[in-house]
């Protein structure tokens, strides 16, 4: 008989369990909805992303979230030192390439020439590897009971995780009435277009 490893509690990282807990604790994608080979991939103490993706619309009209993951819903708190290190993780990762640099001063951006899909995937699988938990048990699963993606327990992901992905039409009058030329948006437009085509195994987090 095969042991169920799905069945044994998950466990704190004792290092991390030393730092106090952040209230709110996120890790965000950010798509730019001219370019879907761009993402921007943050992390924030904020109570919301929204309101961060807010300010930058600011300097940048065209943002757009495009997922986002509640870390202080996990089981076990998250810290703003567990949070700079994911990100200093993310940022020194090779399967996201090299951050874009900001042309005025070369320093690194959260912006990566990764498909926001694909960035995506790669952070699933960077909370589940470091051992994230909901409802007392952790993201990645070897149970053959439950519903997985990717060896990923998906009733316990969407528990933290959301994504933004609005029905094409929809997005079409919002940028109309936003006076946003169709051109400029044609390639985020596709991408809604395709996604909501899929068969349910594409949608699976909606």
């Amino acid at each position: 008989m095969i042991d169920d490893f799905d069945d044994e509690k998950a466990s704190q990282n004792s290092y991390y369990a030393q730092f106090p807990a952040s209230e709110y604790a996120w890790l965000y994608i950010v798509v730019d909805i001219r370019d879907m080979g761009l993402a921007k991939i943050g992390l924030t103490t904020r109570e919301s992303p929204e309101k961060r993706v807010a300010q930058g619309k600011t300097y940048n009209p065209f943002l757009s979230l495009f997922t986002t993951y509640e870390l202080s819903r996990c089981t076990f708190d998250t810290s703003k030192k567990e949070l700079c290190d994911i990100e200093s993780y993310i940022h020194g990762k090779s399967v996201f390439g090299d951050p874009v640099r900001h042309l005025s001063s070369s320093k690194n951006s959260e912006w990566f020439f990764i498909e926001p899909e694909e960035a995506e995937h790669q952070i699933d699988w960077i909370l589940a590897k470091r051992g994230f938990a909901v409802d007392g048990k952790a993201l990645w699963s070897a149970s053959q009971k439950d519903v997985k993606y990717n060896s990923i327990a998906v009733d316990r992901m969407k528990k933290i995780k959301k994504i933004y992905r609005p029905f094409p039409d929809d997005f079409y009058r919002i940028a109309e009435a936003s006076r946003i030329p169709f051109n400029l948006y044609k390639s985020y437009y596709s991408y809604l277009t395709d996604f909501h085509q899929r068969g349910a195994d594409g949608k699976i987090y909606l």
